[in-house]
């Protein structure tokens, strides 16, 4: 089974987490140029613009985060840009696995360091691991957003290998348990990846349509409409997967109708919109 999640689109939105986390371990006097930075990458409408600029950022913060006295928010943002630039930006495989690898390397050191229930929490078997995650409350709600992330974007990018394969429910527990202590967290990004994965698959091989449809209708309603990307893949996933032409239309053109333009979501809005337009220029062919 070839997972396929939206990291790709997401990771945009994840941009937001990891400029954030910048400005926690850069030097005092780079904090006010981080968080400029960070407001104009999230509403800047030209995304080509951003994928050119992101490797840049990637090398500033790996070379925080390899110091030996590195924190755990140096470190978890590490993971987040890694696994944003390769899930927006490359397309390569064999590069894609070498920086989701970095990725799914700094969510486990940082999550470690932040608290140490986390230290080696991949590794537990099926009921070790249920037991763990059944002591996680609210608070544990960043870090398990944050590590069940770059999980899936490690996942993802090893789909061929069914050991790791074999993981995806542990990362879909963890995401469980942000939709169950704060649904509302980074605008309800949680219900649009246990969307993507309740629609990888379609129902005859084990896909869960109708679970796809609540998660993705309550990512759209917890963003007020606001995240188009939640639209866009309810449209790409479900839609598509249910041959329900009129729905899919619809979001679509909501989406391209819309004004981008909303803070900290312009960025990824206007990527959304761009993927609207070739998800419409190719509707009629998909749904013949």
């Amino acid at each position: 089974m070839k997972l396929k999640l939206p990291i790709q689109l997401v990771s945009l939105f994840l941009t937001a987490i990891l400029m954030a986390g910048c400005s926690s371990f850069v030097e005092q006097q780079a904090d006010k140029f981080a968080n400029s930075v960070s407001e104009t990458m999230l509403n800047f409408e030209d995304p080509e613009t951003v994928g050119s600029a992101m490797p840049t950022f990637l090398i500033l913060i790996d070379s925080f985060a390899r110091k030996p006295d590195a924190g755990g928010k140096a470190q978890l943002s590490a993971a987040q840009i890694y696994g944003a630039y390769a899930g927006a930006f490359v397309e390569d495989p064999r590069r894609k696995k070498i920086l989701s690898d970095k990725a799914f390397n700094y969510a486990q050191k940082g999550s470690c360091q932040m608290n140490k229930k986390w230290c080696g929490i991949d590794s537990l078997d099926a009921a070790a691991f249920q037991e763990f995650a059944d002591e996680l409350h609210k608070d544990d709600v960043p870090l398990a957003y944050a590590y069940s992330i770059a999980w899936l974007s490690f996942i993802q990018s090893h789909s061929d290998d069914w050991n790791v394969l074999a993981d995806l429910s542990k990362a879909q527990r963890l995401l469980g348990i942000v939709v169950e202590f704060d649904e509302g967290y980074e605008h309800g990004t949680a219900h649009l990846y246990l969307a993507a994965i309740a629609t990888t698959l379609p129902p005859a091989l084990g896909g869960k349509p109708d679970v796809g449809k609540h998660h993705f209708e309550r990512a759209i309603e917890l963003s007020n409409g606001r995240n188009f990307l939640a639209k866009v893949e309810y449209a790409r996933r479900y839609a598509r997967l249910t041959f329900d032409q009129d729905l899919h239309h619809q979001l679509l053109e909501d989406v391209l109708a819309a004004d981008p333009h909303e803070p900290g979501l312009t960025l990824m809005n206007a990527w959304s919109q761009q993927q609207a337009a070739l998800l419409l220029e190719g509707e009629s062919e998909y749904f013949e």
